[in-house]
């Protein structure tokens, strides 16, 4: 009787370690940070902003004119993850008169909506992230919209033909001859204002409408491990200088007050090469 039920046991132990384990990974999350820095001296510094009508300049475009930042504020939309095993995760876009999805308004005066919190990302590695800056046609074209589409509330509305401003800088530099205006730091009696109020997101030949939103793509330097349980933080840069110098110079003493997608064309052709990826964690 010891004898078969030793057998039986062995049997039992065999066959369960002869049984491949199979562990089910629930989806995950991670969290994508936009960092607004100045790169100097290829040293990242945390931008500061300050109050409209300061003479106190931190920083200088790629001509060698001094300028500071009274507001920062873009838009991320239509993020995608891919990873090298075939994982992919797209974030739906869904706009109602009511709310917004998958389209998210980075503000630096507003440190806390500078992360973004993909959620029920399925288990897996991913390694590339894609993006747009701006606001394309599924966020134009649905009439009235919610959250931080609301023309109400955003301030980064034009109107149905423009669409949305996909980067909004406002500051001062004392080589701009002011006359400002239709912005929300500055007035026309600002004397060194500086505003780019940049967007577009239809190219109409022969016309003032030209797409200046930017779809852009990054690849990480090590996987981001996502499961339940693991939450991946992805750190993204935008350095607020390469916005001013790169394909394009821009002049505070001419070009400095735009507010139609034609002349914020040459800004726009630099968004690509100011933002980058820079680091995560997990």
């Amino acid at each position: 009787m010891k004898r078969i039920l030793i057998l039986s046991l062995l049997a039992l132990i065999i066959t369960s370690c002869g049984k491949e384990e199979v562990i089910e990974k629930g989806a995950g999350s991670i969290d994508i940070e936009f960092d607004n820095v100045a790169v100097i001296n290829n040293i990242q510094n945390q931008l500061s902003l300050v109050t409209p009508g300061s003479t106190n300049y931190n920083y200088t475009n790629g001509l060698g004119q001094p300028f500071n930042l009274n507001l920062l504020r873009y838009y991320i939309s239509g993020i995608k993850l891919e990873g090298p095993n075939g994982a992919s995760f797209t974030d739906e876009i869904k706009v109602d008169v009511a709310a917004s999805k998958g389209i998210y308004l980075i503000d630096e005066s507003k440190l806390a909506a500078n992360i973004i919190t993909l959620e029920n990302v399925p288990a897996g590695e991913y390694n590339k992230i894609s993006f747009t800056v701006g606001v394309d046609t599924s966020g134009v074209k649905e009439g009235a919209s919610g959250g931080v589409l609301d023309p109400a509330t955003c301030k980064m509305f034009w109107n149905w033909n423009s669409g949305y401003i996909a980067v909004k800088i406002e500051g001062q530099s004392p080589v701009s001859n002011g006359g400002v205006g239709g912005t929300e730091t500055l007035n026309s009696s600002s004397v060194n204002g500086i505003a780019y109020h940049v967007g577009g997101w239809r190219n109409v030949e022969g016309s003032a409408f030209v797409n200046n939103n930017k779809s852009l793509s990054f690849n990480f330097d090590t996987n981001a491990k996502v499961e339940k349980g693991l939450e991946p933080h992805v750190h993204m840069i935008l350095d607020v200088i390469s916005l001013f110098k790169g394909q394009n110079m821009i002049d505070f003493t001419g070009n400095h007050n735009v507010h139609k997608p034609i002349d914020g064309k040459p800004l726009a052709d630099n968004i690509p090469n100011a933002f980058s990826f820079d680091h995560l964690h997990q």
